[in-house]
């Protein structure tokens, strides 16, 4: 192991005091037992001091708050020390707390939250966590200044990312490792997340994080926060609540790690003790852009478990929705987020195949009609490990022009990486879906000014692509909006941007299209060719060939078996005759999983 140039004093198992010296000196004169060595690499590696950094904006302007853990209880000395980039002075101090984050089965560490205050827009800082006498690497990050005369505003959103299979953060990430810290990434940040951190002014991350905080008594979490860090630590990283988040440990993982978003929503009372805020709903802005954060996970009965009513979410949402309205000649777009889905498209499961029971259509007949009296912009969500833009859209109709919508844009930006891979495309688009795609990758959103809106999708897929391909943007569209504000009913939507049952390859980028083996050459839908091969074989050679195609995943990838297929559930996948297959067919899908 590489030994830290600390000398560390610190007590073995066994109550024997041990000495690790400077990395310079032999250290056989020292250690007198294999156990003893063991501890004592433990301790100059970790050493209990700060890791898994991040940052969030703060409350008010001119504030960032950062958050950081340490793995044992530290002493009485929690702070960051920060001053502007490049004068060489850290003369400012914050003072951070410390809340413990010791749930049965899920290990123990403690999480610390510090305010930095007096920041002024377009200045960068630097900074470094201090926990007694051991410190962080200092970080640096830049406030983005709120209208400025220096280009657009980049704003860097994803969702499902876990801390194997993180094929989005850099291209060294694998299915293999949960690491895939900065080390990892140092031999090439030119592109993937990694390479967007000096130009982006906030990382949105809409839910799903680690797969899971809870695994591994909790170290699966922490490695997944340590993997961000060179990333969330040089700039704000927001966050959604996912569904992956919504155990009782994992949503108390989920509230003490993420306490640093700026919320002032009732607390609530976890496996952790009575939360400080409420991340699961809160609004913010960034330059030019009100985001309001949503748990549509309360939709689905996690509330109830905490205290945490729809009814109160519903009602707080209105009124920021209002507040946002109001405000709009200073922050012009109003964007929301979450998790789960109002428009998609993935297939026959309950996601978003039923516009009224299905999961999608239960938010949809809360939040639409809500989003469309208010004006909203753009509606962001991940849960489907895929991404799928939508043209505006108001009820099921849909206009083909981003010009001066009116209705709400929804994306869906689920891909960044994760071991639920997200199979092939089985239904038709719905008439009102722009483009489509179950590669994996990140959305971009350049915010030009009061009007304009650039949006990218950055394909990131090193398993099946060449790496050539890898930073790829494969759709590029933009947004305009002279009108903000409430949309107006006699002007909404009343036809579809496409003839229902049109589909066409340049509608849908599917990652599976050749692999599967079933014609695919690139002049006939990919849906299509599978809708014909379904009719002709039937379902259970259909299911085959989803087997095969796992199997195949699992080799390439050299994940052991750890990889696959996205929402295993008893109604089924994004596809779901696969697992109805599975039920007649049990050692095959074994071999598939």
């Amino acid at each position: 192991p590489s030994f830290s140039t600390r000398s560390v004093l610190f007590r073995s198992l066994s109550s024997q005091v041990i000495y690790c010296p400077d990395p310079k000196v032999s250290m056989s004169s020292y250690i007198k037992s294999t156990a003893a060595l063991v501890a004592c690499c433990a301790a100059s590696v970790v050493a209990d001091g700060p890791e898994q950094v991040h940052l969030a904006y703060g409350l008010t302007p001119g504030t960032v708050r950062v958050s950081w853990a340490t793995t044992s209880d530290s002493g009485a000395h929690h702070a960051v020390m920060y001053g502007p980039a490049g004068s060489g002075n850290l003369t400012s101090t914050a003072a951070g707390d410390q809340r413990p984050l010791a749930i049965l089965g899920s290990g123990r560490r403690n999480t610390h939250v510090a305010t930095l205050e007096g920041l002024e827009e377009g200045q960068s800082y630097e900074y470094k966590v201090v926990e007694d006498s051991l410190e962080s690497e200092v970080f640096t990050f830049t406030l983005k200044k709120e209208h400025h005369d220096t280009g657009p505003d980049l704003h860097v959103v994803f969702g499902d990312m876990g801390a194997s299979h993180a094929f989005s953060l850099c291209l060294a990430c694998n299915a293999s490792s949960t690491v895939c810290d900065a080390e990892a990434c140092a031999g090439n940040t030119t592109v993937g997340l990694v390479s967007e951190v000096d130009e982006a002014a906030m990382f949105l991350h809409v839910g799903d994080f680690a797969y899971n905080f809870d695994s591994d008594s909790g170290k699966t979490g922490d490695q997944f926060m340590n993997n961000i860090e060179q990333v969330a630590a040089r700039l704000p990283y927001m966050i959604s609540h996912g569904n992956h988040e919504d155990s009782p440990a994992n949503l108390a993982h989920f509230t003490e790690r993420w306490r640093n978003m700026p919320s002032n929503t009732t607390p609530y009372t976890t496996l952790a003790g009575k939360s400080v805020n409420n991340p699961l709903y809160y609004s913010w802005d960034s330059g030019l852009v009100h985001y309001i954060a949503v748990s549509t996970e309360l939709w689905f009965g996690v509330g109830l478990e905490i205290g945490v009513e729809l009814k109160s979410q519903l009602e707080w949402l209105e009124e920021d929705l209002k507040a946002a309205n109001a405000n709009r000649d200073n922050v012009p777009w109003v964007i929301a987020h979450s998790h789960r889905d109002i428009y998609c498209s993935t297939g026959d499961d309950d996601d978003c195949n039923n516009a009224t029971t299905g999961d999608a259509g239960k938010v949809r007949k809360d939040l639409e009609p809500l989003f469309y009296e208010y004006g909203l912009d753009l509606w962001i969500n991940g849960h489907e490990h895929n991404y799928e833009r939508t043209f505006p859209v108001y009820e099921e109709l849909s206009e083909d022009s981003n010009i001066n919508p009116n209705a709400t844009i929804y994306i869906v930006t689920g891909a960044a990486g994760s071991q639920e891979m997200h199979e092939s495309f089985t239904k038709t688009p719905p008439s009102w879906s722009a483009f489509r795609s179950n590669s994996f990758g990140y959305s971009r959103m350049y915010v030009h000014n009061a009007t304009h809106i650039h949006w990218q999708q950055v394909q990131t897929d090193p398993t099946l692509f060449p790496t050539s391909d890898y930073g790829r943007v494969i759709d590029d569209t933009w947004i305009v909006q002279e009108n903000h504000g409430p949309f107006n009913k006699a002007n909404a939507p009343k036809g579809r941007a496409f003839p229902i049952g049109h589909d066409s390859v340049e509608r849908t980028h599917d990652h599976w299209a050749e692999l599967l083996d079933i014609g695919y050459d690139g002049t006939v839908p990919l849906s299509t060719l599978i809708r014909e091969f379904r009719e002709k074989y039937g379902d259970d050679k259909w299911g085959e060939k989803e087997a095969q195609l796992m199997r195949h995943v699992n080799h390439l990838m050299a994940s052991e078996g750890k990889t696959q297929w996205e929402d295993v559930r008893d109604d089924g996948s994004s596809d779901g005759e696969y697992f109805r297959w599975i039920e007649k067919h049990p050692h095959s899908a074994d071999e598939a999983a």
